[in-house]
């Protein structure tokens, strides 16, 4: 969304979104997230503490 806001100007190795977006990119090559588990990562971070669970 933010590359796409940007426009072009977005791309350019000066800006720090460049990097982030690349960043972005490639992590998403090594450890595929869906959305699925974005939301349960998400809502196990909003609702528990540090160490905590939602089992017995």
């Amino acid at each position: 969304l933010a590359v796409r806001t940007c426009g072009g100007q977005a791309m350019l190795r000066s800006l720090p979104l460049e990097r982030l977006y690349r960043d972005s990119r490639c992590g998403a090559l090594m450890l595929p997230w869906t959305a699925e588990l974005c939301t349960d990562m998400l809502g196990k971070n909003l609702l528990y503490e540090a160490g905590e669970t939602d089992e017995a």
